[in-house]
């Protein structure tokens, strides 16, 4: 039997190589299996959370073994968290309100790992500067997690892909049409966008204004529709899609299991990875973008 578009966020003749989501077919395998079931999206949202909290103790506690068994488990999470989108989908069940506690369960576990990993660091360095750099780590780690969502988010609109998620979130007017006989879960939804915003508002507005920046010669030329198409480029998305969370949590996995001898420093250097390399490697595609479009600027107007 064939798999139902749907189970996608995307067409099929429109997706492209997300790294971070390589976790992406066995939650379809795994999707496909539970969409004549009584379980739904949210009840596999709430199981991961389950784990990821599960999986951030593993690190709080100390020892290599409890690490990789942390590891284990938020590769874990990682797979259930494409589930549930992809068995909402398969259900024809997508909803804004999944979208947004998928987002803010997403932003809660990731507070919890940060805060094990800075426990798991200050075994060997001063606490104050664990906390730090986990801090900063965490906070540079969901703003490189907006910049991924960002043009993932706008090439899923223009390609006609799922339409839960808006490039700048607040309550429509298809919401309040599509909940007005359902008042509680309209007043759920207001409040998860406020709770979302809340967590990544600024980091949505400041990432809109960079690509904002970055496309800025090619509108200023009157080139718009070119701007929209070198931002939807397959191979700029896969390069943008290594700043997934799912690829985080690979790279967090693949740091602990090197960390058989010295745990603590592994996991340090997973903190800088994150807060250093991470965002290095985003301004780098940013102003690759830029210099795109000041060079396709140029040649328009034939200079």
């Amino acid at each position: 039997m064939r798999e139902p578009a749907t189970a996608r966020k995307v067409p099929k003749v429109a997706q492209f190589l997300d790294l971070s989501d390589y976790a992406r077919p066995l939650a379809v395998w795994v999707a496909r299996r539970l969409r004549d079931t009584s379980v739904t999206g949210p009840d596999v949202t709430v199981v991961w959370g389950i784990i990821g909290f599960v999986g951030a103790f593993c690190y709080a506690v100390g020892g290599y073994q409890y690490a990789l068994l942390g590891a284990g488990l938020l590769q874990v999470k990682n797979i259930l968290d494409a589930v549930d989108g992809s068995l909402a989908r398969l259900q024809s069940r997508p909803s804004r309100v999944g979208r947004f506690l998928d987002s803010i369960g997403d932003a809660v576990i990731a507070a919890a790992v940060y805060a094990a990993l800075a426990i798991a660091v200050a075994r060997d360095r001063p606490v104050v500067y664990a906390t730090l750099l986990a801090a900063a780590a965490l906070v540079l780690s969901l703003l490189q997690g907006s910049v991924y969502n960002y043009y993932q988010v706008r090439y899923r609109q223009r390609q006609g892909g799922d339409r839960t998620s808006l490039v700048k979130e607040r309550l429509t007017e298809y919401d309040e049409i599509h909940y007005e006989d359902r008042p509680l879960a309209l007043g759920l939804l207001r409040a998860l966008i406020q709770a979302y915003n809340g967590i990544y508002g600024w980091q949505d507005v400041l990432v809109q204004r960079v690509d904002r920046w970055a496309a800025a010669p090619l509108l200023a030329a009157g080139r718009e529709e070119f701007a929209d198409e070198f931002r939807d480029d397959p191979r700029l998305l896969t390069v943008l899609s290594a700043l997934g969370p799912g690829m985080q949590i690979l790279i967090l996995d693949l740091y602990t299991i090197a960390g058989v001898r010295h745990l603590g420093l592994a996991l340090e250097l997973f903190l800088w990875t994150i807060a250093l390399g991470g965002t290095l490697y985003a301004a780098a595609v940013i102003l690759r973008l830029r210099r795109t479009a000041v060079r396709e600027s140029r040649i328009a107007s034939g200079e």
